[in-house]
This record gives structure tokens, C-alpha cells and sequence, in this order.
């Protein structure tokens, strides 16, 4: 079966014995984007993520509710 990671981990937890594959297939990526001129806007945003990262926010949010195979949210 091949589907988006979240939907996988869903299914995989009804299914015993099935596992989902590492690696990046089927990741549901996620970003943010902001108008041209908007600098000031983008540093900021941009230093918040970083914070929230490098503080354990991100990693604290994510065991919190559970989600399985998240790539690259921890790391900066």
C-alpha cells in the first residue's frame, strides 16, 4: 500500500505486523511562504522556526501527540 506517511502510521497501528519503510516517499511536506519585500517578515519567521527547533518545541509538540516519522523537524 502507498499513501502519505500519516496515513500510513494510521494504518499501520490496525495492521499488525506491517511496518512503514524509512526514507523520504510518501513524506507530506509542509512550508510557508510570505510576499516579495516582506524581509523583515522573512528574518523573523525564519528565527522563530530556528528557536522553536533549537528550544525543543518542535520535538515537545510532536511526542505530545504521538507523531510517527517526522524528517528534519528537530534538526536546524
Amino acid at each position: 500500500m502507498g499513501s502519505i506517511k500519516p496515513i500510513l502510521f494510521e494504518l499501520s497501528n490496525q495492521l499488525p505486523g506491517s511496518r512503514v519503510l524509512d526514507g523520504r516517499p510518501g513524506i507530506d511536506p509542509h512550508a510557508m511562504a510570505m510576499p516579495k519585500g516582506r524581509d523583515p517578515g522573512v528574518a523573523y519567521a525564519r528565527k522563530f522556526v530556528e528557536n522553536a527547533k533549537s528550544e525543543g518545541l518542535v520535538k515537545a509538540a510532536i511526542e505530545r501527540v504521538g507523531m510517527r516519522g517526522a524528517l528534519g523537524a528537530t534538526t536546524q
